[in-house]
């Protein structure tokens, strides 16, 4: 789990509060910052933004990497010769830090991604940065397709939710802690999108959080949280989901099986969206 705090804290400059526990909050696009506005009718296969203006510094990158970078989705990976790839050797080049995935316009619904040389200016700090991410995203795509790591959880109200109760049921996991103040800040998007499913007996949403049962009563009972809340699971997030930042999101199947692992809010609604009408 702390493997990454000494990348995140090339973050303390672009991130509004500190971090309380390492990987608590990933960093947040600068809301100020301005991209290369996009040519008009862009060709396939040509550069969504400029190169040269999202590599100027470390900065303008991560607000692009924040923004556009979504490798969960099922997109087109190209090679730095522009020759399509599978996307799990494009993710292992990533994971060496001389490329950066650069998005280009495409008719296809997940988007598509070329490999660049990062700029040695950017080559420190960006590479660090995005071989990091790289190899969490190939981890996550190597266990989808697959069941999830079966479990047996009581929430703090003493409901329990087993790998065997809930077959035939979509689950949703939140992986979150009470000190994580993004984990914190996409509450309320969670809980619309929990109403938005209230009528889906066949969904269930459950947070796994680090802290203890005390401590997140009390949270809950000041914070709205419509997600069903697991005490304790620092050790089945680590160990076998391999969660190393926080927020994760596990979307798992009717099966049983895990379909995608995303970072936000935003992105298990996309995903959900998705899932759910099948």
């Amino acid at each position: 789990m702390r493997n990454l705090c000494a990348i995140l804290l090339l973050f303390v400059l672009f991130s509004s509060s500190c971090l309380q526990k390492p990987n608590s909050d990933r960093p947040k696009p600068e809301s100020t910052q301005v991209l290369s506005v996009k040519e008009n009718m862009p060709k396939v296969g040509t550069p969504e933004y400029a190169l040269a203006s999202i590599t100027s510094d470390f900065e303008h990158y991560w607000n692009y990497h924040a923004r556009y970078v979504k490798l969960y989705r099922d997109f087109l990976p190209v090679d730095e010769n522009d020759k399509p790839i599978e996307k799990e050797a494009f993710l292992l080049k990533l994971t060496k830090g001389k490329f950066l995935p650069l998005l280009i316009h495409t008719e296809n619904p997940g988007g598509s991604y070329k490999l660049v040389k990062i700029p040695a200016h950017l080559k420190k700090d960006g590479g660090a940065v995005i071989a990091d991410y790289a190899k969490t995203q190939l981890r996550y795509f190597k266990m989808e397709g697959k069941p999830i790591p079966s479990f047996n959880f009581n929430d703090v109200n003493g409901v329990n939710y087993s790998s065997e109760n809930t077959k035939g049921k979509i689950v949703l996991f939140k992986c979150w802690f009470i000190g994580c103040v993004a984990c914190v800040q996409e509450m309320p998007e969670l809980n619309e999108m929990v109403e938005k499913y209230k009528n889906r007996k066949d969904i269930l949403f459950i947070s796994l959080a680090i802290d203890d049962k005390k401590p997140l009563l009390d949270f809950l009972g000041k914070t709205k949280f419509e997600y069903a809340t697991v005490p304790n699971q620092e050790k089945y997030m680590t160990e076998k989901l391999k969660v190393n930042a926080y927020p994760s999101h596990f979307l798992i199947d009717k099966n049983g099986v895990l379909v995608k692992t995303v970072d936000t809010g935003s992105e298990t609604s996309e995903v959900l969206e998705q899932l759910a009408v099948h």
